[in-house]
């Protein structure tokens, strides 16, 4: 029987490390900030209210442990915390989110086994806490990608003040590289303080599932994006901010398959979608802070319309990055593809020639990829890319602009010019935001994507030869 345990959480002024282990496996995150207090948070907030904020930081980097398929779990110190609430949520998104996982290993019926709820008791966190309102309401969080990009764009046109918050994961390499690359962004942009953390992370790289065969795993995965809803808490809580805002579009919404085993649809970014948004928005306005709204400052678009704003910033775009494998850009990953694919599609040809150096067309490894990626095999990457649809786009678009290559060339346009209207007008059109997306925030962006549709057609149309609608002139 493997189990997985959770070790007490400890502090320091600008550091927080979590511990856990699954049997004799221990693992570690630390999270370091620059502008956070931890000691001055438990004055303000208390004991007990700053224990139940370490024991949910916990559980979410905990997770992907859970990806070793625990028999177990044991909470150790926090398992007075681990109250129905807690477990519904947690549960429901390791269900979810590690779908891909339990697909990959052929898991269909594994649940984390509910442990005995009966040390927890209502209140036995000091219950929620309101924060008193800083001099700015937003804290954006800036990843560096064309999706901080345009967010960060929107909030500026509208007129709303904001902060960024910024941090590196070790995942992705030297930590001084990724805030160097995000700051390359940030010199475009109108933000106001600028607060950064470190996130270091022995979990996903250790070779537990190789080194112990035995338990029949193929690989640990992790929820960055889920994990980053508590890294940010901390900032929230010490500095007043009452909107903590992601950039994730409606995109994340679509499945990557539909599992035969059990019917149901696996999405590899399930953890970015719009349920999970409104669980966490929900849970942690509950039963942590009453007035602080957590929710994607994107989610009334799809990725066409993220595409079609960044002509508003093409300055900044060349400063853009997205690849988790290596940083700028590895040119061989699912993600590289699609951004760079769509960057070719919907941007002038110069600013895609200082963002990217090489044609990713061209690159006989991404075959496989680009295949999965519109539909044509298997199933869709797992990766952060968008819808089906908007990549067959994306690559019509591609084609029809000349830009081709050895694992393009040979791909039959004639299924993807017979949708292309259907998918400009299902994806290339914003809807309303959402139930947690503050009522005053949609209103000071609405005005930027009441064109947008237009603004995507005009932008397809002479690619795709036919005549543009009169208001895109």
């Amino acid at each position: 029987m493997a189990t997985l345990v959770f070790e007490p959480v400890e502090r320091s002024q600008r550091q927080i490390v979590l511990r856990y282990r699954v049997d004799e496996m221990h693992f570690s995150t630390s999270y370091w900030y620059d502008t956070v207090d931890f000691g001055e948070l438990e004055e303000r907030y208390g004991a007990a209210f700053m224990r139940f904020v370490d024991f949910h930081i916990l559980a979410f980097e905990a997770n992907k442990a859970a990806s070793l398929a625990p028999d177990a779990i044991d909470f150790g110190p926090y398992a007075d915390l681990v109250t129905d609430e807690f477990w519904d949520l947690w549960e429901t998104i390791f269900h979810n989110v590690w779908g891909v996982w339990r697909f990959e290993n052929d898991l269909p019926d594994y649940r984390l086994p509910r442990p005995d709820l009966s040390a927890s008791g209502p209140g036995a966190g000091g219950g929620p806490v309101a924060v008193d309102p800083g001099r700015t309401e937003t804290l954006m969080l800036c990843g560096g990608g064309k999706d901080s990009l345009v967010a960060m764009s929107l909030l500026e046109r509208g007129g709303i003040d904001y902060d960024t918050f910024v941090y590196s994961h070790s995942t992705y390499g030297r930590g001084g590289h990724q805030h160097d690359l995000i700051d390359g962004l940030l010199r475009h942009c109108a933000h106001g303080r600028l607060h950064r953390g470190w996130v270091i992370d022995d979990a996903i790289d250790s070779p537990a599932a190789l080194v112990h065969p035995e338990l029949g795993i193929e690989r640990m995965i992790a929820a960055e994006t889920v994990s980053s809803y508590w890294t940010a808490l901390p900032v929230a809580l010490q500095h007043g901010y009452t909107r903590v805002a992601l950039g994730i579009t409606r995109s994340t919404d679509e499945h990557n398959l539909t599992w035969d085993r059990t019917g149901e649809d696996i999405n590899y970014l399930w953890g970015m979608s719009s349920r999970a948004e409104e669980l966490l928005h929900d849970y942690i306005r509950t039963h942590l802070v009453t007035n602080v709204a957590m929710f994607h400052i994107l989610r009334p678009m799809y990725d066409i319309t993220v595409f079609t704003l960044l002509n508003d910033r093409l300055d900044a775009v060349p400063d853009t990055h997205s690849c988790a494998q290596i940083k700028p850009w590895c040119c061989r990953c699912a993600k590289c593809l699609y951004v760079w694919m769509n960057y070719v599609a919907w941007l002038p040809e110069s600013v895609v020639a200082d963002t990217f150096n090489v044609n990713l067309f061209d690159l006989a490894e991404n075959r496989t990829i680009l295949r999965k990626m519109l539909g044509l095999e298997s199933y869709k990457p797992t990766d952060c890319v968008g819808t089906v649809s908007e990549a067959r786009l994306a690559f019509l678009l591609c084609r029809r602009k000349g830009v081709g290559g050895i694992i393009a060339d040979d791909i039959d346009l004639a299924p993807f010019e017979a949708e292309a209207a259907n998918t400009l007008a299902k994806y290339g059109t914003p809807g309303r935001p959402g139930r947690v997306f503050p009522g005053t925030l949609a209103d000071a962006i609405a005005p930027q994507l009441a064109g947008a549709a237009s603004r995507s057609r005009g932008l397809a149309a002479p690619a795709l030869a036919v005549e543009a609608r009169a208001e895109t002139q």
